[in-house]
């Protein structure tokens, strides 16, 4: 039999549905974050910080969400592949997790560094005020980690393109529905 032959073992659908979700988020928020510097100072800048941050909210939210489900309830797969190759796509998933992590957390102290408004609901008080390096270093940090975080993704989904179009080995449809 061909690998194109064979079953597809699949994720659980709340797994599937984190995982989409997910990363339609992370797209989401980058795009926004890199419209900062091309938005004029006052409400279309400020609208578009405040929706960055909530949406911030809603992807911690859901990664702790995710997180928890696949320790207790989601479907586990075997590696889709054997020897160095299924240890490394282990070990990005990992980062891919840790990445995501790492950025909410320090998008969350740059927000705080920065005092951010949001929709004119609550502000965030200033930490350090007046210190507007370290704003500056915490919002870098922050790019940085974004940045990295989305560079690997893209390189995950790159990955699985040439599973599913070049290899047709199923990987690609683990996480489908």
């Amino acid at each position: 039999m061909s690998p194109t032959a064979l079953p597809t073992a699949r994720y659980d659908k709340k797994t599937v549905t984190f995982h989409w979700l997910s990363a339609a988020l992370i797209l989401a928020m980058w795009l926004l974050g890199q419209s900062f510097d091309y938005l004029p100072d006052g409400p279309p800048s400020d609208w578009a910080m405040s929706l960055h941050v909530l949406t911030g909210l809603l992807l911690a939210a859901l990664v702790l969400l995710r997180l928890q489900w696949r320790f207790s309830g989601g479907r586990r797969l075997p590696r889709a592949q054997a020897g160095w190759l299924g240890k490394w796509s282990h070990g990005v998933h990992h980062l891919l997790y840790g990445l995501s992590l790492a950025t909410l957390v320090m998008g969350g102290l740059a927000a705080w560094a920065h005092g951010v408004a949001v929709f004119d609901w609550f502000q965030l008080p200033e930490w350090r005020p007046g210190d507007r390096d370290w704003q500056e270093t915490m919002g870098d940090l922050h790019g940085w980690l974004a940045n990295a975080l989305l560079g690997l993704a893209a390189a995950h989904a790159a990955v699985a393109a040439w599973h599913r179009w070049f290899l047709k080995d199923q990987v690609f449809q683990r996480m489908t529905f």
